[in-house]
């Protein structure tokens, strides 16, 4: 049933970005656009995204290194493979796809990578919140981009701040943890109390300073990287914006994936990338190709890649993408590999 649920409020928040895009795109102008763009730019562009997604592996390997030292070279298929399924699935469940291989392939504990995962995405919400702010300073923000700038910052600060706490002292968390679980039947309190000493050794990168200033460093960069295709895209659309449109472009559609849609964050994704071109003054047609265009080459490159990883480490695609949502895993969750902590 949650499942569910959770598939009917995606499906219906995509209808409704969905539905404001098209609503408020030019709709004959987007076509057009679409049929003059220069495509020869697309291959460089995508070229240029795996570049980054090497190093978001490289981000994950500093990540790892207090549980396990797993290289880059080994997690970047991984990687690619979590990014298709985020693609295929609803939930951005690519995440714990990650943490099922890792568990199946390297005996690590599937909290302690959801961790790592876990403070992955918390600093690149804060490089994209820093992005968008930085450029709107200049270029001012629309209604609705100070709104996102304003909810994504408040929450990425205090997220921060509460990893930084349970990172500085894993028994004194443990002991909070236990307090708060003590209303709990003892089964489950042991069991809880497993999950979360897992998922709290999964954060242990933020215990030292030089490997925050690493993960710090290869997010700008990875994210820096991932604007310049978005730039690329827009030379293929003769858009006429500088370098930094695209990296406010970048951060507001990455930050508004985090709201409700179905697999690839289809919807909220063209919406926001659109607006953004529309606020700074790109024609709504031109915007509109710009951000399906651009999606697109987002989504199934990464796919096809995806597949090709899966074959190359013998892992079956049927099996990656059911496994970890079945009951039994979730209930195994922080059980395997708790050696390597």
């Amino acid at each position: 049933m949650l499942r569910n649920r959770q598939l009917w409020i995606g499906i219906g928040g995509t209808a409704l970005f969905l539905g404001l895009f098209f609503w408020r795109t030019d709709l004959g102008d987007m076509a057009d656009k679409l049929a003059e763009a220069n495509y020869w730019w697309f291959a460089p562009a995508i070229a240029v995204w795996f570049v980054s997604a090497w190093f978001r592996s490289l981000r994950w390997h500093y990540l790892l290194r207090p549980i396990a030292n797993v290289s880059t070279q080994t997690l970047y298929p991984v990687v690619i493979i979590g990014y298709m399924a985020n693609n295929l699935l609803p939930a951005r469940a690519g995440e714990l796809v990650r943490a099922y291989i890792m568990d199946q392939r390297h005996r690590l504990s599937i909290m302690a990578t959801l961790g790592t995962i876990a403070v992955e995405r918390l600093f690149d919400g804060l490089v994209l919140v820093v992005f968008l702010i930085a450029v709107g300073a200049f270029v001012g923000l629309s209604q609705e981009l100070g709104i996102l700038a304003a909810a994504m910052s408040a929450t990425f600060v205090v997220v921060l701040a509460l990893f930084l706490f349970v990172a500085s002292s894993q028994e004194r968390s443990e002991r909070w943890l236990a307090r708060l679980l003590r209303f709990l039947p003892a089964r489950l309190q042991e069991k809880g109390s497993q999950w979360a000493g897992s998922f709290i050794a999964g954060l242990g990168a933020l215990q030292s300073p030089w490997r925050i200033a690493a993960v710090l460093v290869t997010s700008v960069v990875a994210w820096a990287l991932e604007a310049t295709m978005y730039f690329m895209v827009g030379l293929s659309f003769d858009l006429g914006e500088a370098f930094p449109i695209f990296m406010m472009v970048a951060a507001a559609a990455n930050l508004a994936i985090t709201l409700p849609s179905t697999s690839g964050g289809i919807g909220p994704f063209e919406f926001f990338a659109k607006e953004t071109l529309d606020f700074v003054g790109v024609s709504r047609g031109a915007a509109g190709a710009y951000a399906v265009a651009l999606h697109a080459l987002l989504l199934l490159p990464v796919v096809a890649a995806g597949l090709v990883f899966l074959w190359v480490i013998n892992l079956s695609l049927a099996e990656t993408l059911r496994r970890p949502a079945q009951p039994e895993l979730a209930a195994g969750i922080g059980l395997e590999g708790e050696g390597n902590e």
